[in-house]
């Protein structure tokens, strides 16, 4: 009984954090060189979106944004989305373009989208703009593998959430999936 009640009150993410390891380089809260991000989902659009700043610490070019740092924040923005729609994925492919240097310190809009889900692929868009001018300052398509259990389980074995806890939290985020898909099939 104890062992399934823990199971019971699961709901769909909201942010990264809730369930990825707190090591994580894009979202963990202990990585000290990480980016601690929450790649917070948008139940209305379906969409991952979130405004941010790049510091110092991730410098590039004199006071500008690593070009890696910003390909990071794509890639992840785009895989978080696909697990709070329900897909445990793995990148398979991330094509970035450039538009802009992105300056250190200034506020960033980072939305992530679904544009197609086929068989074990998925295919994620995103961009990067400078809220102070609305500039486009990256863009971003992804494909992503969509991993199968066995080998989810296998990945996560050893992470502080347990594999049941987050199959749950996974099955719970394809139901909310659906719902989000139905909704823009309908308008």
């Amino acid at each position: 009984m104890k062992h399934a009640e823990h199971l019971k009150n699961i709901y769909p993410s909201k942010i990264g954090q809730d369930w990825h390891h707190r090591n994580c380089y894009g979202c963990g809260p202990d990585n000290t060189k990480g980016l601690h991000l929450e790649f917070p989902f948008e139940e209305e659009t379906g969409d991952v979106f979130f405004i941010t700043k790049i510091d110092k610490s991730f410098e590039g070019a004199p006071g500008y944004a690593h070009g890696g740092v910003m390909a990071a924040i794509l890639d992840e923005a785009q895989g978080v989305l696909c697990f709070h729609i329900g897909h445990f994925v793995m990148t398979d492919q991330l094509n970035i373009s450039y538009k802009k240097a992105c300056p250190l310190n200034e506020e960033i809009e980072v939305r992530a989208k679904i544009s197609a889900v086929r068989r074990r692929r998925l295919h994620t868009t995103a961009t990067i703009k400078l809220v102070r001018t609305g500039e486009i300052l990256a863009t971003s398509k992804a494909r992503w593998y969509d991993i199968p259990e066995r080998i989810f389980t296998r990945m996560f074995h050893r992470s502080p959430l347990s594999t049941e806890r987050l199959a749950k939290l996974l099955e719970e985020n394809k139901k909310r999936g659906k719902l989000i898909r139905k909704k823009f099939k309908k308008s």
